[in-house]
């Protein structure tokens, strides 16, 4: 009998012990951040998070993060001395905690990252609920009005910038691989630049968010924004580049063709000639002729292939003059002191040196050997 009971009895103690869901979180009492924005001005951090309102995501059909009536999101900030400060202040105004953890997106406004982004690293790395797959970008202006631009694409901005993120290399700058270039010897790390415009639809046009920019960094600091020709040749460099175009100027002023890129390489040799350092640049690529506003025939006889001459001399200039703009500002993403301790062609004198003034003086070859793979069903334009 007394077992019968020792049975019956030792489960119930058992149970007694179980912790059960005595900790447990609900989900309405926790607000996921899905992007956060960081600026500084003067003394002051300020930061920013984007919250996803879950109870209006049902009734939206489509994007448009607040064409619907009511927003999809929601945007707060604080301020404090110190990153951790501001991310305090902004806990105490909400009244669900604050959760990082699917946070996709970390933009940091420009005047924070050409005072350095050290401090923003510091607080990501110490909590493991930041995940280092968030993707980083810089903003033009302040990173807070990024966040709230009312997007018509997407539910709310922070996939939009996601989005626009992915496209931008054909490798996303994540969290992890700016840090690994920011504290690894031999490469100073580079992110996308975004800022919002106006939409062109006639009238008065919405709001938008594009990538207009690379932002080059010299250790943890900002030193320039590239666009344009100076963007696509550094994309080139890193092999990040997506599909890159370039719009051709012929010669005998006889019009202009638009190549697009379908494959490109850049490889580096590193060799010693007088006490300096060479370095040849070979840029391998295939391209396609996208638009002939030219009297030169795309089939391939001795026009084509002057089209695919002044292709080769346009990447060249444009390389060239890229990795100069680099040189005068002593920032190297594309990894050439990396590729120097590397090389076997270099002696132990010249890698003694500070870097900066080899780099400095550093002379440049780019070897482009570019071929045009197809020039379009018609050959000839039809206006000539």
């Amino acid at each position: 009998m007394k077992k019968t009971i020792y049975k019956c009895v030792l489960p119930l103690l058992i149970c007694i012990l179980l912790s059960g869901c005595w900790d447990r979180t609900e989900i309405n009492d926790i607000a996921f951040v899905v992007s956060s924005a960081i600026d500084k001005k003067k003394d002051q951090y300020r930061v920013a998070m984007q919250i996803p309102l879950v109870g209006q995501l049902g009734g939206q059909t489509g994007g448009g993060g607040g064409t619907a009536g009511s927003k999809t999101w929601y945007v707060d900030s604080a301020s404090g001395t110190t990153i951790r400060e501001a991310n305090n202040k902004l806990q105490t105004s909400l009244s669900r905690t604050i959760n990082t953890s699917h946070r996709r997106t970390v933009i940091i406004g420009e005047d924070m990252a050409r005072d350095g982004v050290a401090p923003v690293f510091d607080i990501l790395t110490r909590n493991p609920q930041n995940r280092l797959t968030a993707l980083i970008l810089v903003s033009r202006g302040e990173a807070r009005d990024i966040l709230n631009t009312d997007v018509q694409l997407e539910q709310f901005p922070a996939e939009m910038i996601r989005e626009l993120a992915i496209i931008a290399t054909s490798r996303p700058v994540f969290l992890s691989r700016f840090m690994s270039d920011l504290v690894e010897i031999g490469s100073d790390p580079y992110a996308p630049v975004i800022s919002a415009s106006k939409t062109k639809p006639g009238g008065k046009g919405k709001s938008n968010l594009k990538i207009d920019g690379l932002a080059i960094f010299k250790k943890d600091r900002l030193m320039d924004i590239f666009k344009d020709e100076h963007m696509t040749a550094t994309l080139m460099l890193l092999n990040q580049a997506r599909q890159p175009e370039f719009i051709v100027d012929l010669p005998n002023q006889m019009g202009q063709a638009s190549i697009q890129l379908q494959k490109s390489n850049a490889s580096f040799h590193a060799a010693e000639k007088n006490g300096k350092l060479s370095m040849t640049i070979e840029i391998r690529a295939k391209g396609i002729i996208m638009e002939n506003q030219s009297t030169y025939e795309t089939r391939e006889n001795d026009q084509y292939y002057i089209i695919q001459k002044a292709l080769n001399r346009t990447i060249k200039k444009d390389v060239i003059s890229t990795v100069h703009r680099l040189q005068k500002l002593k920032a190297d993403p594309a990894g050439f002191q990396d590729r120097t301790i590397r090389s076997t062609a270099t002696t132990k004198n010249l890698l003694k040196k500070e870097w900066e003034e080899v780099y400095k003086d550093m002379e440049v070859h780019v070897v482009p050997i570019v071929t045009i793979e197809q020039g379009g069903v018609l050959y000839k334009t039809i206006s000539h």
